[in-house]
């Protein structure tokens, strides 16, 4: 059987480990969901009960909850921000590209349905029709009519 040299075990604990950044996706993750909601509400205000607006809101408020329990601050923004803009640089922008793509939907048109749209379709319409109720809005009633 063959020894594996001192060098070599030596090298292979010179090499870094991979960093964990799970902590700090999970504060993007939580600032993101926040910021949608807080753009959602000011755009739509409060919505019924039952719709998805109520839905990606409550998403947004557990996550504003859970920032508010940690030292969320400018300054860890900031550290967060350096240390993942190597992760997936193009996250930014895809992300962008798929809003302007549902956005662009909208402007030809189609009318989101506020009792299963995505929190990322809400933001669409909104962009395409500006603050205040949207007429290319549907609010369904429980019964799944259109009201």
């Amino acid at each position: 059987m063959r020894r594996i040299s001192d060098a070599r075990l030596a090298r292979v604990a010179r090499t870094k480990a991979p960093r964990d950044l799970s902590t700090l996706r999970h504060r993007a993750l939580l600032r993101a969901r926040a910021a949608v909601s807080a753009l959602l509400r000011q755009c739509f205000g409060r919505p019924a009960a039952d719709s998805a607006l109520a839905g990606a809101l409550a998403l947004g408020e557990a996550a504003a909850v859970e920032l508010a329990a940690i030292p969320d601050g400018a300054d860890l923004r900031r550290r967060d921000d350096v240390r993942l803009s190597c992760d997936h640089p193009e996250v930014a922008e895809a992300f962008a590209v798929r809003i302007q793509a549902i956005a662009l939907q909208y402007s030809q048109g189609r009318k989101v349905d506020a009792a299963t749209a995505s929190p990322a379709e809400l933001l669409g319409a909104y962009l395409m029709g500006g603050a205040g109720s949207d007429p290319r809005i549907e609010v369904r009633g429980k019964a799944g009519e259109v009201d």
